[in-house]
C-alpha cells in the first residue's frame, strides 16, 4: 500500500544506521554534482571551439547583437564579392595568432592592452598599397582605443579596405564616386556599430 511504501522509503535498511544512510545520500549528491560540473566544463570548451571557428569571436562579451550581425553580413559580402574570408577576434588580452590561409583577412584586438594584430593576404595587401597595415596599427586604431570605440574603429578599417578593393577593380579611364558604380558590385552592409545611445563596448 502507498503508506507502507512511503514509510519504507524513509526507513533505514536493516544493518544501516541513520548516519550511514545520510552519508550514502550525500555521496550520491556529490556524484551528480561532479557529473554536472564536468558537463558544464565540456560544454564551455565546445562553445569556445565553435566560436573560435566563426568569423566574429567576441571574447569581451560587449558587442551588441546589431554589431555582431553587421560584421557577419560584411563578412558574407566580402566572401561573395572578393572570395575573401574575414576573421575578427576581440579579447581583453592579446589573442593567440590563429592559423590563417592566403584568403583570410584577420584582425585580433586586445581591447585592454590597446594592441591590434592584422593579417592581410599578400595579393590584397599589395592592392591596398605599401605600408597600409602599419598605417592601421599606428595611425588608425590608437585614437579609437583611447576613446573605447574599438568596434567602430574596426568597422571603419573594414569599410576602407572594401573601398580600396573596389577602386582597384575600376577601369583606369573612369572614376565613379560610389562603390560598385562600374563593376556592378554593391557596397556591403556597413559594419558600423549602432549609435552611441545604444549599448557600446566597454
Amino acid at each position: 500500500m502507498p503508506f507502507f511504501s512511503l514509510k519504507r522509503a524513509f526507513t533505514p535498511p536493516k544493518g544501516r544506521t541513520p548516519g550511514e544512510s545520510f552519508l550514502r545520500f550525500m555521496l550520491l549528491i556529490a556524484i551528480f554534482a561532479g557529473a554536472g560540473w564536468l558537463y558544464s566544463v565540456h560544454f564551455d570548451r565546445t562553445l569556445d571551439i565553435i566560436e573560435a571557428r566563426t568569423a566574429i569571436n567576441d571574447r569581451t562579451k560587449s558587442l551588441t547583437k546589431d554589431q555582431k550581425r553587421a560584421f557577419r553580413e560584411f563578412s558574407k559580402v566580402l566572401k561573395n564579392e572578393f572570395g575573401l574570408e574575414l576573421k575578427l577576434v576581440f579579447a581583453t588580452e592579446r589573442p593567440p595568432w590563429p592559423e590563417l590561409d592566403n584568403k583570410t583577412i584577420y584582425f585580433g584586438l586586445d581591447t585592454v592592452g590597446h594592441t591590434v594584430d592584422i593579417a592581410i593576404p599578400p595579393l590584397v595587401e599589395r592592392a591596398l598599397g605599401p605600408g597600409y597595415v602599419d598605417m592601421l596599427k599606428n595611425e588608425h586604431f590608437p585614437s579609437f582605443f583611447e576613446q573605447g570605440r574599438w568596434a567602430r574603429g574596426t568597422a571603419e578599417a573594414l569599410a576602407d579596405i572594401w573601398k580600396r578593393l573596389i577602386e582597384v577593380e575600376k577601369p583606369s579611364a573612369q572614376a565613379p564616386t560610389a562603390p560598385g558604380a562600374v563593376t556592378g558590385k554593391v557596397a556591403p552592409p556597413s559594419p558600423q556599430p549602432p549609435s552611441e545611445n545604444t549599448h557600446d563596448e566597454q
